[in-house]
């Protein structure tokens, strides 16, 4: 799983596909394409404007979705020595896996877990502490065109609109 940022949109993907839950018979590719804002437009002025196209090609919605993404950094106490680098924990939740909680660990192994794993997170803040302002969150619609499944939405940190992102995934044939 990676995660990085450009100035217009965030992206999550997930490479092996198993990693993050996904079983390679679900799913014959998935991807994030960036997005910029429409010139003259807000975030949401241009979301609007993706769906409209969306839905004037012939995809229907299929509900919604949202994916929360919140970073930890490992506490001072844990690092020894003056100078160390903390290491850095990415928390995430999908609306399409509501019982599982994923954590990326910065170079490292992508863990699956049941929701419980929040509180475990409280329990461990001698350990990590959550990042002051670090909680991301894209939500929005998702379509099925075809055979694929596109999910387009705005991404937010606090209560200001960041990006837009658009995911996505070709269905079983």
């Amino acid at each position: 799983m990676e995660m990085f940022r450009s100035n217009t949109v965030w992206y999550i993907i997930c490479q092996p596909p198993t990693a993050c839950g996904y079983s390679t018979g679900q799913l014959r590719f998935r991807g994030v394409s960036q997005m910029p804002v429409a010139e003259g437009k807000s975030v949401q002025q241009t979301v609007e404007l993706l769906t409209r196209k969306l839905e004037v090609l012939g995809a229907e919605k299929q509900g919604t979705f949202c994916v929360d993404c919140e970073t930890y950094h490992t506490a001072a106490s844990t690092l020894g020595s003056q100078g160390q680098a903390g290491k850095l924990m990415y928390v995430m939740h999908n609306s399409e896996y509501p019982l599982s909680c994923f954590a990326l660990f910065e170079n490292g192994p992508c863990l699956t877990a049941d929701t419980n794993f929040d509180v475990l997170m409280v329990k461990l803040k001698g350990f990590f502490q959550s990042a002051k302002a670090s909680k991301i969150e894209t939500r929005g619609t998702r379509y099925q065109y075809c055979d694929f499944l596109v999910k387009v939405g705005t991404v937010t940190m606090g209560p200001s609109a960041r990006g837009i992102s658009v995911e996505r995934q070709g269905l079983p044939g």
